[in-house]
């Protein structure tokens, strides 16, 4: 039965659950890869929809199945990251787009083509979780 806290006591809230955030995630295959979807699974709000290893592919499923978020991992080259957020940016302004970066400069040249937020790959897994609590997703 869930709590509600507009009531004391077990009160069912009649309010639907929120609906879950179709994510693609963009990193090539392999550890990096893996330990985003494994992080990332722990968290209700999401849902996984695909996992791809490069920019086009993420662009042509992005242009399919509308997702509201994809995550980017720097495993990609730099120029392909750009390229992707500049078109994805471009075509659906509203998907959201979390960056995760080698380095400050890489940070920046992100940021600068409209990555809506950027963690750095040697931060804790709690501030990934922190990022997406701020895009306003849920």
């Amino acid at each position: 039965m869930l709590q509600s806290n507009k009531f004391p006591g077990n009160v069912m809230d009649n309010h639907p659950p929120p609906e879950k955030v179709a994510t693609i995630i963009v990193s090539r295959p392999g550890v990096i890869r893996q330990a985003l979807r494994t992080m990332l699974a722990v968290l209700p709000q999401i849902e996984i929809t695909d996992a791809v290893g490069g920019g086009l592919r993420a662009l042509n499923l992005a242009r399919q199945n509308r997702p509201a978020l994809l995550i980017i991992d720097s495993s990609l080259p730099e120029d392909e990251i750009l390229a992707l957020l500049r078109q994805i940016k471009q075509e659906q302004p509203l998907v959201r787009c979390l960056v995760v970066a080698e380095t400050t400069r890489q940070q920046a040249a992100v940021l600068a083509q409209g990555a809506d937020a950027v963690i750095l790959r040697s931060e804790p897994t709690e501030r990934l979780v922190e990022a997406l609590n701020n895009l306003g997703l849920w």
